[in-house]
């Protein structure tokens, strides 16, 4: 060999030694072809061992066993996967080292070790792929079974206790030509290797390493959140996949508990909020068995900074001001049957910083609307009172005026005095999208002037109203739809069930003039319900095959409907999904066959609920056609009796008003039985008659008590 006079010339022996080695490990793997050099993968040790474990190394930081499962689980199936992880400093994780992966079947660890460099990449590192020792290799009897646990103990100074193979001959042989330090630190690196696989044997793989987070996190919504919590303690892995599928969840509702006896206390509280606290977007309070405290707020407010809906009920807690200071994203807030909510309550959650977008109270004795008074609330939109019986119109009224974002109003189960001021309140309210005037069903003032000319008027400025609720408000008559169907030509939602169905009342109410008159005009309409209305026949309703738009439509308990419009209605609404006449006696399964044309010609899921009518009376329903997107319901009936307009209250009907005059007509010695001489003292006879006045005197006394029980 020629140096240049300015380099050094020096050789080692050592290293020329371990490079030639390496060459020559190289060059045996390596057979020529005609387009150049090919790798060739044996399928065997060189003692004649079938491949199955492969050892994995160049791993990025952080790499799990799922992970690696991942990346092999497409060549076959994997007996185990075990990730050997370095030591952990004071102040750095532990890093991933190297890992052995074991297939069942050894032609699946050659596929994976002929699979391109691509398919066996890992956070952008090709990871290097190779088969394991032959002392690694689970070993297999003359008989076929096979020993997935090699118990080899290998010795300080490189010995086992097994019979020795050709490979550690030849690596015996070269050990004179390596350095003392190298072999040390081979012998060294195998006596942990094999420490590691024996600690991987005893280990296998499990559900973790197989399911992905998405499948693991839709397993454990089933569990309860107080199941997961206690046990934690299994172990350091089960806890951190429980920590984060804690961390994932957007919801949770105390409810969710009531299958447990467990009393719900602020304390658990608190400690299931520090939990899963900060990821909450959404909390209901709605637990039955609750002793929750004023302390309570203060919990939500510390711990579920995130919060955007809440919902609190049955709590007697009054001082909910620390919300407002700790959620400061809360958009939705609702109190359902909390009694000590007063107007001093909520008047600082929406006052003119507050971010609520969406207020309801249900179930109240104490709110009156004073709180809405001076607040101008930027950002509320919606406003809902539900059976809040001290609530005032001429409040209400007067708060209206700096609530001119309102797009959301209800109003349902208020009180009789309510009504006189909605007028007024609707023509504040131009720009209301969603309006519900629900269960006004008072007797005593249906028969006094319902006012329909000033709420036509009110009604005439909501262009913009698309969901209109109006059931079971014995106020509503025709010049009131029709109005709406002037006016709301966007209207999206219509419900009008129960519009004065009574045909005791003095006025009608809904009919077919303004059924027809709705589908005219609100041609967008998607959902209609005209349940319970005594005055509408076929005519009325086959106006609603002109609605294009149409997906639901419900009739309930109407007695004077037939097949005919529903079967219109099927073959005009090419977008109607669910039809609901459920109580409608004369509906005949005419309905079924005509859903059957239609879904011919356009295909679509369809439902059809038909219980309690007369399609539901043939003895075998499989006559009808059926189609594969159509489903018929004939039993489950949805219609409520009481709401019919044919429905008569047996037990304060007008005829039973005199049903115990034949009580009292009785004479009293009907009352008396023979054998009840022996009340009366017989050795008098004198006193009969006094005894017998004084028992007629005591039950004429006590009748009234008698006949009540």
């Amino acid at each position: 060999m020629f140096f240049d006079d300015e380099d050094e010339a020096y050789f080692n022996p050592e290293l020329f030694n371990v490079v030639r080695r390496e060459l020559f490990a190289i060059s045996s793997n390596l057979s020529l072809t005609h387009f150049g050099l090919r790798t060739t993968i044996p399928t065997h040790t060189e003692d004649g061992i079938p491949i199955r474990k492969l050892y994995v190394s160049n791993l990025p930081p952080k790499t799990t066993r799922a992970e690696l499962f991942g990346v092999f689980a497409q060549y076959g199936f994997i007996k185990s996967c075990w990730l050997r992880m370095g030591d952990r400093g004071p102040y750095r994780p532990s890093v991933p080292t190297y890992a052995f992966v074991t297939f069942s079947n050894p032609a699946d660890a050659h596929k994976a070790l002929l699979a391109p460099t691509h398919e066996k990449m890992l956070r952008g590192r090709s990871l290097k792929i190779s088969p394991a020792d032959s002392w690694h290799q689970p070993s297999e009897d003359p008989n076929g079974v096979i020993n997935w646990n090699p118990q080899q103990v290998y010795l300080r100074d490189g010995s086992s206790n097994m019979p020795n193979c050709g490979s550690t001959q030849e690596i015996g042989n070269n050990e004179e030509e390596l350095p003392v330090t190298v072999v040390a630190e081979n012998n060294d690196k195998e006596e942990e290797a094999i420490n590691d696989v024996n600690e991987e044997d005893n280990e296998p793989y499990n559900m973790l390493d197989i399911l992905n987070m998405d499948c693991l996190s839709h397993i454990l919504s089933y569990v309860s959140i107080r199941d997961l919590i206690r046990s934690e303690r299994v172990s350091k892995r089960w806890q951190n996949m429980i920590q984060e599928y804690l961390q994932s969840i957007r919801m949770f509702k105390t409810s969710w508990w009531q299958h447990v006896p467990v009393t719900l206390t602020t304390a658990v509280l608190r400690r299931v909020l520090l939990r899963l606290g900060e990821s909450l977007l959404r909390l209901h309070i709605d637990h039955h068995w609750s002793a929750l405290n004023d302390r309570t707020a203060h919990t939500v407010g510390k711990f579920c900074p995130n919060l955007e809906e809440l919902k609190v009920v049955g709590m007697h807690t009054k001082n909910w001001n620390p919300l407002i200071y700790g959620c400061r994203n809360l958009k939705s807030l609702t109190f359902v049957s909390c009694n000590k909510v007063t107007d001093s309550s909520l008047v600082h959650l929406v006052k003119k910083d507050s971010c609520i977008e969406n207020l309801t109270v249900a179930n109240n004795t104490h709110v009156t609307g004073l709180f809405l008074t001076g607040s101008n609330p930027p950002k509320l939109s919606s406003l809902e009172f539900y059976n809040c019986y001290s609530l005032q119109g001429t409040v209400l009224s007067a708060a209206l005026d700096s609530l001119q974002s309102l797009t959301t109003l209800k109003l349902d189960v208020c009180p009789v005095t309510m009504w006189k001021m909605i007028p007024l309140i609707l023509s504040k309210l131009s720009k209301l999208q969603e309006l519900s005037l629900s269960e006004y069903t008072s007797v005593d003032t249906s028969h006094m002037p319902a006012g329909n000319d000033a709420l036509c008027k009110s009604i005439a400025k909501l262009t913009e109203l698309k969901i209109l609720n109006l059931s079971r408000n014995i106020y509503i008559s025709n010049s009131v739809l029709k109005t709406v169907a002037q006016s709301c030509t966007l209207l999206e939602s219509l419900n009008v069930s129960g519009c004065n169905s009574k045909k005791s009342f003095p006025h009608p109410g809904v009919g077919d003039d303004a059924v027809s008159a709705v589908c005219a005009g609100c041609t967008s309409l998607t959902s209609l319900d005209v349940s319970y209305l005594s005055a509408l026949s076929d005519t009325g309703l086959s106006a609603a095959a002109r609605l294009s738009r149409l997906v639901k439509l419900t009739a309930r308990g109407n007695s004077n409907l037939s097949a005919t419009p529903f079967s219109a209605v099927l073959a005009s609404c090419h977008h109607l999904e669910e039809i609901d006449a459920c109580g409608c006696d004369n509906v005949s399964g005419e309905v079924i066959v005509a859903a059957t044309d239609a879904l011919r010609t356009r295909p679509r899921p369809v439902a059809l609920y038909l219980a309690g009518t007369a399609a539901a009376l043939v003895d075998s329903p499989q006559e009808y056609d059926s189609h594969k997107l159509l489903a018929v319901n004939l039993e489950e009936d949805r219609s409520n009796p009481h709401l019919r307009a044919d429905f008569v209250d047996r037990l304060f009907e007008e005829s039973s008003d005199g049903s115990y005059d034949d009580i009292y007509d009785h004479d009293s010695d009907e009352f008396l039985d023979q054998d009840d001489d022996m009340f009366f003292d017989d050795d008098d006879d004198e006193d009969d008659d006094d005894d017998l006045e004084d028992y007629e005197d005591m039950l004429q006394y006590h009748g009234h008590n008698i006949l009540l029980l």
